[in-house]
C-alpha cells in the first residue's frame, strides 16, 4: 500500500488574504450569488483579492461550488464561502473543496462565534472532522494536518454581525480567539434596528462608526460593504481593511442598466436637437 506522503504547493501554504492583513494592507473582494465558474472567474481577473460564494443567499450546490473555488484559485485569488448558518456540515464540504476561508453569518454572541470556531478548526482548538484525502489535502494522504490548506492557521474564519443581540455583544465576540475578520452586516441590521434595510439610515451608520474602530482596536480585521470610490475611502478612514465591493448581480445589472440610461440619453439629445432645428421647422 503507498504510503502517506507529504505534497503541498506554494498556493496551498500561504493564505494570501490573512498575510496582507497581517502586513497592514486592506483586501477587497465581491459577493458571489450566481454560481457560474466563468462569471466569477471574470470578476476575480478583474484583480479583486477574494469572491466570497454565497451559500446563504446564493444558489450553490456542491457541484457549482466546487467549480467556483477552483476558478477564483486558478487566476491566484481567494475563494471564501458564506455558509447558511452555524452548519458544521457546509463548513466541512467549503474546507474540504480547498475554500481559503469561511464566513458565517447570523452569529448572536461570543458563545455563536466560539461554536464558530469549533466547526472550523481541528482539534484541540475545534472538532472539524479530518479526511487526508480530499482536495484540501491534494487527494494525497499527507502524514498529518499541519501542513498546507489542513493547517489550522490556513483558513480565514470570519463572522458576520447582524443582529442587536450581536451589537451588544460585540466586544465579547472580538476577544474570540482564531476569529479573523468581523464583518458589519449592514443590510440585516438595517432591518433589525428598524429602519426597513435603509442602509444609509443615520443610525445603521452610527452603529458601523462605532463598531469598526472597536473591532479593530481589538485586533482583529474589521469587514463592511462598500458600492462606489466614496464609500471604499469612507470605509478606510474608519479603520475597515476587509472591504467587499458589491454583489456580483447587482454589478453585472447596474452595468447593463448604465449602457441603457446612456443609449436613452442620447436618443433623447438626438430628439430634441431635431424639435428645435429651424430648418425642420420651416418644412413642416
Amino acid at each position: 500500500m503507498t504510503q502517506p506522503h507529504e505534497v503541498t504547493t506554494a498556493a496551498d501554504s500561504i493564505n494570501a488574504i490573512k498575510c496582507k492583513l497581517a502586513k497592514g494592507q486592506p483586501v477587497l473582494g465581491i459577493w458571489s450569488i450566481i454560481p457560474s465558474p466563468m462569471v466569477v472567474e471574470i470578476l476575480s481577473l478583474s484583480g479583486f483579492d477574494f469572491a466570497i460564494l454565497d451559500m446563504e443567499h446564493g444558489v450553490f450546490d456542491l457541484t457549482s461550488l466546487d467549480a467556483c473555488i477552483r476558478a477564483v484559485e486558478v487566476v491566484g485569488k481567494a475563494p471564501l464561502v458564506r455558509i447558511p448558518g452555524m452548519n458544521p456540515s457546509a463548513a466541512q464540504w467549503a474546507l474540504d473543496l480547498g475554500a481559503h476561508g469561511i464566513v458565517v453569518p447570523q452569529v448572536r454572541d461570543a458563545q455563536d462565534a466560539a461554536a464558530v470556531v469549533d466547526i472550523v478548526k481541528y482539534a484541540p482548538e475545534g472538532k472539524r472532522g479530518f479526511n487526508p484525502f480530499t482536495r484540501s489535502a491534494n487527494y494525497a494522504n499527507p502524514v498529518n494536518n499541519r501542513s498546507g490548506k489542513l493547517n489550522n492557521e490556513f483558513s480565514l474564519t470570519c463572522v458576520i454581525i447582524e443582529s442587536v443581540s450581536a451589537l451588544a455583544d460585540l466586544d465579547a465576540i472580538c476577544l474570540t480567539q482564531s476569529i479573523d475578520v468581523i464583518y458589519m452586516g449592514i443590510y440585516d441590521l438595517a432591518v433589525a434596528l428598524g429602519v426597513n434595510g435603509d442602509t444609509r439610515h443615520p443610525r445603521v451608520v452610527e452603529v458601523v462608526e462605532r463598531s469598526i474602530p472597536r473591532i479593530r482596536a481589538a485586533g482583529k480585521a474589521a469587514g463592511m460593504m462598500v458600492l462606489n470610490s466614496s464609500d471604499i475611502t469612507r470605509a478606510l478612514s474608519l479603520g475597515a481593511n476587509f472591504l467587499v465591493y458589491g454583489v456580483d448581480s447587482f454589478l453585472i445589472r447596474d452595468a447593463a442598466s448604465r449602457a441603457v440610461d446612456t443609449l436613452s440619453c442620447e436618443l433623447h439629445k438626438i430628439s430634441t436637437r431635431t424639435e428645435t432645428d429651424p430648418k425642420n421647422n420651416e418644412s413642416s
